[in-house]
């Protein structure tokens, strides 16, 4: 085999071992960036926030569970904010009621809340 020939040769196999190599380089790139933005949401951090019951109205959902023994409540929380609460009917929340509720940061930046 003449030294052109071997060289081209040489030159096609080292370029396709380049072109896996990074192909398995995007997949393993993209697979870990996956995994990052999974686990951001499982991450939560909780805290207690205080607010007042401003509207309780019923549960507008697809569970029939939910919608018999569920409230939807409007918190104002003492900062301002307004947070929106689901709570059983056996808690008999009433307007004006000063209640805590709490906040969760989620790793992705959102955030919800939950009745205490």
């Amino acid at each position: 085999m003449r030294t052109e020939t071997k060289s081209k040769l040489d030159r096609l196999l080292f370029m396709r071992k380049v072109k896996w190599a990074s192909i398995g380089l995007g997949v393993a790139v993209m697979l870990g960036t996956g995994l990052y933005l999974s686990g951001l949401d499982a991450t939560v951090e909780d805290r207690r926030v205080s607010g007042t019951i401003e509207k309780i109205g019923s549960y507008n959902g697809t569970n029939t569970q939910g919608v018999q023994n569920g409230l939807a409540v409007d918190v104002r929380l003492d900062d301002g904010r307004e947070a929106h609460v689901l709570v059983l009917k056996q808690t008999a929340p009433a307007i004006g009621q000063h209640v805590e509720v709490t906040e969760h940061h989620h790793g992705s930046g959102r955030t919800t809340y939950s009745w205490k």
